[in-house]
Parts: C-alpha cells; sequence; structure tokens
C-alpha cells in the first residue's frame, strides 16, 4: 500500500498525496446536518463549504495550492470548534493533519541543496549502477525521466557521517548529541540515532524515530527499515546488518524505538 520516500520525495510526495487523499475523503464526501441553526453553526456550516471546495481542487506537488487549501481548513476547524460541530471538526484536524504533513515534505524538497550537473557518463553509471549514499528500495528521479535505484543501507544501518548527510542534504537541523549520538530535527519531526562508541565505522544501536503530524508509525518504520509498512507490527524485530533489531512502539504518542533504547 505504502512506499518508502525516495530520495528526491517523488515517492514521498507520492505517500504524502495518498495520505491527503484518503484524510480528506471524509471531508469532501460529507455532509453537513443542521438541526436548529446559530449563527455559529450558519459560519461553520459556510466555511466548511468552502474548505471543501479548496480540498477539492487542491495540486498536492503544488506549495502554493495546499498553502491555500490549508488555511482553509484551519478556518472552518476554527469556526466549528466555535459552534461545537464535534464530527466537522474531526473531519477538519484530520485533513489539516494531512495538508500540514504535505506542506512540509515540499518545503523541505525546496529547501534542499541542489545536486552538481552529472556528466553524460556519470548519469548513465548512476542510472545503471544505483546511487549507494540513499536507502535501498527508494528511488529518485534525475533530468525529469532517469529513474534512479537506491542501493546503499538502510537509514537504521547508516554510520554516523552518512546519517548526518543523508538528512542535511533533505534540510532537516542535525546536530551531535553526547556521548554518541545524532539528533535531526525539523518541526514537530525528530530524529534521535545513538552509536555505541565514536568509531566512525559503527551502526547505530538504537533510532528514535518521532515522525510528522499525520504520519502513520508504520510509515515511519518502513522508511528506517526498508520493510513493508503492512507487514509491521506495533512490537517485533527487523534484520540489519548489525544484527536483529528489536523495535517497539507507543502508539500513543507515536514513537517508535528501534534497537537497544532506554524508556
Amino acid at each position: 500500500m505504502l512506499s518508502i520516500a525516495d530520495r528526491a520525495l517523488v515517492v514521498s510526495l507520492g505517500m504524502v498525496t495518498f495520505r491527503v487523499r484518503a484524510a480528506v475523503l471524509a471531508l469532501l464526501t460529507s455532509s453537513f446536518v443542521i438541526g436548529c441553526e446559530s449563527a455559529a453553526t450558519r459560519v461553520c456550516s459556510t466555511e466548511y463549504a468552502a474548505s471543501q471546495q479548496k480540498v477539492l481542487q487542491v495540486d498536492a506537488k503544488s506549495a502554493d495550492s495546499v498553502r491555500a487549501s490549508l488555511e482553509a481548513v484551519k478556518t472552518a476547524l476554527a469556526a466549528c470548534k466555535s459552534a461545537n460541530r464535534n464530527t466537522e471538526v474531526d473531519n477538519l484536524v484530520k485533513a489539516r493533519n494531512e495538508l500540514g504533513a504535505q506542506l512540509e515534505a515540499l518545503e523541505r524538497r525546496a529547501k534542499r541543496k541542489p545536486r552538481r550537473d552529472l556528466s553524460p557518463d556519470e548519469l548513465a553509471r548512476l542510472v545503471k549502477e544505483g546511487d549507494p549514499s540513499c536507502p535501498k528500495g527508494q528511488t529518485f528521479h534525475l533530468e525529469k525521466t532517469k529513474e534512479v535505484k537506491c542501493t546503499g543501507p538502510q537509514l537504521v544501518e547508516m554510520q554516523r557521517d552518512d546519517v548526518k548527510r543523508y538528512y542535511e542534504e533533505r534540510g532537516y537541523r542535525v546536530k551531535d548529541a553526547a556521548p554518541n549520538g545524532v539528533t535531526i530535527e525539523r518541526g514537530a519531526e525528530k530524529y534521535t540515532f545513538t552509536y555505541p562508541s565514536a568509531a566512525a565505522s559503527d551502526r547505530p544501536s538504537c533510532v528514535v524515530l518521532v515522525p510528522p503530524h499525520g504520519m502513520p508509525w508504520q510509515e515511519a518504520l518502513a522508511r528506517a527499515t526498508g520493510k513493508h509498512p503492512d507487514k509491521l507490527e506495533p512490537k517485533g524485530s527487523v534484520a540489519a546488518s548489525q544484527g536483529e533489531l528489536p523495535y517497539v512502539v507507543d502508539e500513543k504518542n507515536v514513537v517508535v524505538r528501534i534497537g537497544a533504547c532506554s524508556s
């Protein structure tokens, strides 16, 4: 059902687009049932209908379009909260979260450092052999039509410098954390990689994932491990180059801990 995000966010945007469409389906198809109509309810009804139209026309690959839909949803949400319209509020909260996640992804792509121009030989080799700097199972596109397969280790297997480079190229804030860790942040999104020692060759002993609002824990775990999200349970283990890594999911707070992590 869900694919893992790729280096150029082509697959990532596709997944978020899927989630946006799924989350706003209730918003688009729901009807507004009015009993005894108050002034607040009339405002909620008007703004709700306006947000439906905006979301119906959203271009999920355009930051401006997503931003406009998000603002319409936020306006309707405030109005419907004031009117105590719980069903409409629930639908609007889901749409707000998914549109917000989509907008974050688009803004992250816009801030990414541009790849240097490749020579024809370099491009041909990359297309043929793949890119070892991004996790195996992902793909991205160059020159709009050239698909490149990633051949590198999964995020839970990456050495410290590779993890830092991977996220820096994608516009995240990256910093070292004592004694042997790396923290990665963007908005509400936060990832922590802890290593056994300061050795450059170490693989992570613990990875903690706090995905952005609206991203299911299955998707976050799939992105980090390369596993299919449909096959993931809230508690289990994944095979990695450093051995079998146990993981546990805090479903209430949407936090994933992989490896030998303290609670």
